[in-house]
């Protein structure tokens, strides 16, 4: 091993300056960055065509397992003159739901017990939180944040509805 004699400043003083390359590198470096000449319309195309034809099967997907009854299927087609978010009377409402939840008290029968508790576990504080809503609403009934958690809240409890009417289907076929 050789001693080192001269110190790190002393070599880096010695070093050239300047280093030019072999040969002039600009025109390989350029043209491997540079804009390539390729048709990129078909590629594009094919990706719109994709997107479009994913869309319109989730759109139909959707619709499809759609499984609310009919009497609310017609009420959303009705025009909303004015929102309420008080309790609604309205019969054509009521009847409704009364259909939804009943179809759900009979799939959800169908569950095990055990499922079937955390279920209404779930539906009683969604139930609890509409209530506690409501009361709230009638303190301060221009609340948005209020109307938007009453919103919510109600949208929970139907999905849940939803959710059970649609996922006890297969066992209702395959019996």
């Amino acid at each position: 091993m050789k001693p080192i004699a001269e110190s790190l400043d002393q070599q880096l003083a010695a070093l050239p300056r300047a280093v030019e390359p072999p040969r002039d590198l600009w025109p390989a470096i350029a043209g491997a960055t540079g804009p390539q000449p390729r048709a990129r319309w078909p590629l594009s195309l094919a990706a719109s065509v994709a997107v479009a034809a994913l869309s319109a099967v989730l759109t139909w997907s959707l619709m499809r397992d759609r499984t609310v009854a009919p009497a609310v299927q017609v009420a959303a087609l009705r025009p909303v003159t004015a929102v309420s978010f008080a309790a609604p009377d309205q019969l054509h409402y009521l009847k409704a739901r009364e259909s939804v939840e009943q179809l759900f008290r009979e799939r959800l029968q169908l569950l095990r017990p055990d499922s079937r508790a955390k279920i209404e576990a779930n539906l009683q504080l969604i139930q609890t939180a509409t209530a506690d809503i409501r009361r709230a609403l009638d303190a301060d009934p221009a609340s948005p944040l209020l109307l938007q958690l009453l919103e919510n809240t109600e949208q929970q409890e139907f999905d849940l509805y939803r959710s059970v009417t649609r996922n006890t289907e297969p066992a209702l076929r395959s019996s």
